[in-house]
């Protein structure tokens, strides 16, 4: 073999190249026998021969090395649609930290439909566009060519672009697949996951794409919680469950998560009761609950999240859920009774984005002004119990911008690292493998975490 390394002009790595050198090499051992003076030096020449191949192979073995590391210095390139925004934001930034992190080369693209706000996420994260580590790519999910164009070359697409109330396709997956990439959601739309897993989960199989729908922190880690929660209760046995959310102000989200809210206050939250599926009105049946990390004492109310179908409907704890329902809560209280009173107003009304948008837009500075008196605190807690075994499981972050990003990217990391079998699963179907495990560690980071069994 003739070896040779050169500079990569794509990446400045450095790729190890090898050539032929065909049957002349004078690495060949050569058959002496019979030929000119070989009963001069025949023992001569087996010595040589033996004592110089290992050093010989050397350069071979070497070559090898340097195109593994080649490969595994190979930039991941992971597609955020949606990068613009609060989420999307957050999310980028964890991923292009944990990058940094674990020294592992990653280059973000940000799809969107605005440069401007994409120069205002480079600001907001106090990115030079010279680093080179985050471009743009213009992006609608409406359009199918566009999403084709922005998933090419991609590892995985991260789709942040909320809300997902209304929407009736889940196109970013449906091109995920098509395009053979890794994908995962932070979907709070119950129907839409429901839709996505059953019209995608054999398409995925298929092409070999691994695919997790409702991730973030809640739904998401959340869900995660509750399903490693049950690996602790005694098998076979019904299961009890309750979720339970609290975040003051907006979390730092700003108007997305209002306008998120006012959507989800047009849906029926969907609950187990005594093992029979039934959908009762948001924002109703209020409860008192104790969260950890000095939140205390909160009101939160019944709101849908995909947690509680997901979780009813996965592999593990299908059949076994006899009473889950999932509520959240915020501060201060009167954002609690203002939602009251939205709940009331048509569903028409309610699920009509560029008037709830509009809506959550003209209140923006009131919002801000109070998330600055609140602070931005994230907790959760669910509870489980089976036979005389009760776990709780909390999880406080004091910023709920940040740990829903730090969520996201952890769920988008195990994509990348191939942890992920292929298929569309729920985020809660994770728990007990490796990414499972990776990601409910990872989340925990900045948090305050507290695991509970008690046996009575």
């Amino acid at each position: 073999l003739n070896l040779s390394v050169i500079d990569c002009c794509a990446c400045g790595a450095k790729c190890a190249s090898a050539t032929e050198a065909g049957a002349g090499s004078r690495l060949e051992r050569a058959d002496t026998r019979g030929a000119p003076g070989a009963a001069d030096t025949p023992a001569l020449g087996r010595t040589a021969d033996r004592s110089t191949r290992p050093w010989r192979r050397m350069p071979a073995l070497l070559s090898l090395l340097a195109l593994a590391a080649a490969a595994a210095a190979a930039p991941w390139r992971a597609l955020v649609v949606g990068g613009n925004g609060r989420v999307g934001g957050s999310t980028v930034r964890w991923l292009l930290k944990r990058a940094r992190d674990e020294s592992r080369p990653l280059h973000v693209v940000v799809g969107g439909r605005s440069r401007a706000n994409f120069e205002r996420l480079l600001a907001r994260l106090g990115i030079a566009p010279s680093d080179g580590c985050i471009s743009f790519v213009m992006c609608d999910l409406e359009d199918p060519a566009s999403l084709d164009a922005a998933l090419a070359g991609a590892d995985v697409c991260v789709h942040t672009a909320g809300p997902f109330q209304s929407v009736e396709r889940p196109t970013c997956l449906e091109a995920a697949v098509r395009n053979r990439v890794a994908y995962c959601d932070v979907c709070d739309n119950t129907a839409l996951a429901q839709a996505g897993r059953t019209a995608f989960d054999e398409p995925a199989m298929a092409a070999q794409v691994p695919a997790v729908l409702a991730c973030g922190i809640w739904p998401g880690v959340s869900a995660l919680m509750v399903s490693s929660a049950a690996l602790q209760l005694p098998p076979g046995e019904p299961i009890d469950a309750e979720l339970s959310f609290f975040t003051a102000g907006t979390g730092n989200a700003g108007n997305a998560i209002v306008a998120a809210t006012f959507h989800l206050l047009a849906e029926p939250a969907y609950c187990m009761r005594d093992g029979v599926a039934t959908e009762l009105p948001p924002w109703t049946e209020k409860r008192r609950v104790t969260f950890g990390a000095g939140v205390g004492e909160r009101s939160i109310y019944l709101l849908d999240n995909p947690d509680v179908f997901t979780l009813s409907n996965s592999k593990q704890l299908a059949g076994r859920i006899r009473t889950i329902s999932s509520r959240f809560g915020t501060a201060p209280q009167v954002w609690n009774e203002l939602f009251g009173v939205v709940a009331l107003a048509p569903h028409s009304l309610l699920l009509n984005r560029p008037a709830m948008a509009l809506a959550a837009g003209f209140s923006e500075p009131i919002i801000r002004l109070v998330d600055k008196l609140v602070g931005a605190t994230n907790a959760m807690r669910v509870d489980l119990r089976a036979g005389k075994r009760s776990v709780t499981a909390e999880l406080v972050h004091p910023d709920l911008e940040d740990c829903v990003g730090l969520a996201t990217s952890a769920f988008a990391w195990e994509l990348l690292r191939g942890t992920v079998p292929t298929g569309v699963r729920y985020a809660c179907e994770l728990a007990g493998t490796e990414a499972g495990e990776q990601i409910l560690e990872n989340a925990k980071r900045g948090g305050e975490w507290r695991f509970k069994i008690t046996d009575s």
